[in-house]
């Protein structure tokens, strides 16, 4: 029987991709981790509470360590990029368990979390990643919009580290007053003119170190499910995001379609970073209509139940390539339209 461990099981989609290897595996034991002991663990057949990773990796690793021993866990599969780094950092202490992760190395993971690092590691290895600059303070700010404002290129700015859109600030000279785009106005995501933008930061006390500020592209946009082996690109499934605000892309939900544009950038860049297991891209496609990776997450997406919709299961799949199985080259034959609930939904009137 495989014994496997999901982490951060409160997340939304956590139920669709233990359906999904409960699918393709009949005689399974799944268990789960999450910070928040209030949850609903019906669809697992052990749920534990963890302490959050930020607050003490060596704990956190600890206690997880003792978990997987107890349960006899043989496969590790972490839900958060927090908790897949910190996994990553641990991977020998974790295989001398006899406990296979899906998990890049520690190196990859920590450029892959954060967005300089990663655009100047693929920039380096020729990729397009197109025109960014780190920016620390109000003034650094002002001096790249003017910059950009004088090649009359919208912008956007976003933290070098996080998820969430939290911190994501798109400035539109249109707009005059800021509008929050989320309905947690904790995590400060919004538009509005630079000026709006530049009270609002003062008002909020906000810290501006580390972060980006980089053309805004309103264009089609694209999250990518992908499965490697050594470097080598097996599952491409390019999901086209379908919304009415950009920055909350999953509440239309998604188009999955073939897009060889996209396969072909995504290669280069599994390649790269010799991923090995799950990884997430955030790919636009700009007006020159060229791919330009926007963010990557280097472990399973939490929307991979949109796959299994039409048939692709990601985490069985990924369970595959952790047990050292073949996996199946895809091609996706047409398009489909696919909702969230929660949980995905198929729409079989698409064409």
């Amino acid at each position: 029987m495989k014994r496997v461990l999901f982490t951060s099981v409160g997340g939304l989609f956590s139920y669709d991709a233990v359906r999904a290897l409960r699918n393709k595996n009949k005689s399974i034991f799944i268990a789960g981790v999450d910070i928040n002991p209030k949850i609903n663990p019906f669809f697992l057949d052990k749920f534990l509470v963890v302490p959050r990773v930020e607050s003490s990796e060596k704990k956190y690793i600890k206690i997880l360590k003792k978990i997987c021993s107890k349960l006899k866990i043989k496969y590790l599969i972490p839900c958060s990029d927090s908790e897949s780094l910190v996994i990553s950092k641990y991977f020998s202490a974790f295989k001398k368990l006899g406990i296979n992760l899906s998990v890049s190395e520690y190196k990859i993971a920590k450029i892959m979390t954060d967005k300089a690092s990663m655009f100047d590691f693929l920039s380096k290895k020729g990729i397009d990643v197109g025109k960014w600059k780190t920016v620390n303070s109000v003034r650094d700010l002002e001096k790249e919009i003017k910059y950009f404002k004088k090649n009359k290129v919208q912008v956007i700015i976003k933290p070098r580290k996080g998820s969430g859109s939290r911190g994501v600030l798109i400035i539109d000279e249109n707009k005059k007053f800021f509008s929050d785009l989320l309905e947690d106005k904790s995590r400060f995501c919004g538009i509005g003119s630079w000026q709006a933008i530049k009270t609002e930061i003062k008002k909020r006390k906000t810290n501006l170190k580390n972060n980006l500020i980089m053309p805004y592209h309103n264009n089609d946009t694209y999250d990518v499910d992908c499965l490697a082996k050594n470097g080598q690109l097996i599952n491409c499934i390019p999901r086209l995001r379908v919304y009415d605000n950009p920055l909350s892309p999953t509440n239309q939900g998604c188009i999955i379609r073939s897009h060889k544009l996209i396969e072909d950038y995504c290669k280069k860049i599994i390649s790269a970073f010799k991923v090995n297991g799950a990884c997430d891209f955030d790919v636009v496609i700009r007006k020159d209509k060229k791919p330009q990776i926007l963010d990557a997450s280097c472990r399973l997406s939490g929307s991979s139940g949109a796959s299994l919709c039409i048939g692709i299961n990601v985490p069985n799949n990924l369970l595959r390539i952790m047990s050292g199985k073949s996996v199946k080259r895809l091609k996706l034959k047409k398009m489909y339209r696919v909702f969230p609930k929660p949980g995905f939904v198929l729409d079989k009137k698409f064409k």
